[in-house]
């Protein structure tokens, strides 16, 4: 009698885990492989783009007053609270240019940041002694999407941030996200590109889109698993009408 107790209690345990659990592997990332790459391959340089936003203050290093430098940075302040409002923020235009006062026209698409400022600083010898300086990208943001507890866009105040950084802004994978299908949509040079990450292998660090860059798009797909908690609700009761049905049994079966 005990021994079919037992029996009983134990398909009624095994019907709920199989209606709600994942397997632990479909949570675990990096699962697959024994080593990681030792080297960093395709470490993301940043550089520039059409419709980059670039906030860039010049110096004279040789001069305390700084009246010289003046005509080089922008004064104008509006209270409109965008970007392009704020002094000293100059937009790459569509064809990889932008407008500096004093200079004109300065090619800056596909340039890194710390190029742009050797250029700068080149044509600007010209008006100042000692030119310095400074430049830094205002609009470096990603956006994440799918199975992700907090999706959003998110400004980056940083030249780098790769994947598993973008999914730990956005609070990290939810227990239905897929891992091993990690989408990045990119659009570079005119062009939209889609590459795939696949975080259960280590190799996943020598992808060219681990690294980010500014205005990738990561999206994380659902699970099937994720199908059955968002179908019609007949479907979402089936598993626990087999449950009840054991229950019955039991109960039935000690009613004898």
């Amino acid at each position: 009698m005990m021994n079919k107790i037992a029996t009983y209690c134990f398909l009624l345990f095994l019907a709920g885990s199989l209606s709600s659990c994942l397997a632990h592997r479909e949570l675990v990332n990096f699962s697959e492989g024994t080593t990681f790459p030792e080297t960093i391959a395709n470490a993301g340089t940043l550089r520039l783009q059409p419709d980059d936003l670039l906030d860039i203050r010049v110096f004279n290093s040789n001069d305390l007053d700084q009246t010289a430098a003046q005509p080089y940075n922008l004064e104008q302040r509006s209270n409109s609270g965008s970007d392009e409002a704020r002094a000293n923020v100059y937009r790459v235009d569509e064809s990889g240019k932008m407008v500096f006062p004093g200079i004109g026209e300065v090619a800056v698409a596909g340039l890194t940041l710390s190029e742009t400022r050797d250029t700068l600083s080149r044509r600007l010898q010209a008006y100042l002694n000692a030119p310095i300086v400074n430049i830094r990208l205002l609009n470096f943001r990603i956006t994440v999407l799918g199975e992700v507890r907090s999706p959003n866009t998110f400004s980056v105040d940083a030249p780098r941030v790769n994947v598993l950084e973008a999914l730990g802004m956005a609070g990290d994978l939810t227990n239905y996200g897929r891992r091993d299908n990690i989408l990045v949509i990119r659009e570079e040079n005119g062009k939209r590109s889609v590459g795939a990450i696949n975080l259960k292998s280590k190799e996943a660090f020598n992808s060219p889109y681990f690294q980010l860059k500014q205005h990738d798009i990561v999206y994380v797909e659902p699970l099937k698993q994720k199908t059955g908690s968002v179908s019609d609700q007949s479907s979402k009761l089936l598993p626990w009408v087999s449950i009840g049905s054991v229950v019955l049994n039991i109960l039935l079966f000690l009613a004898r």
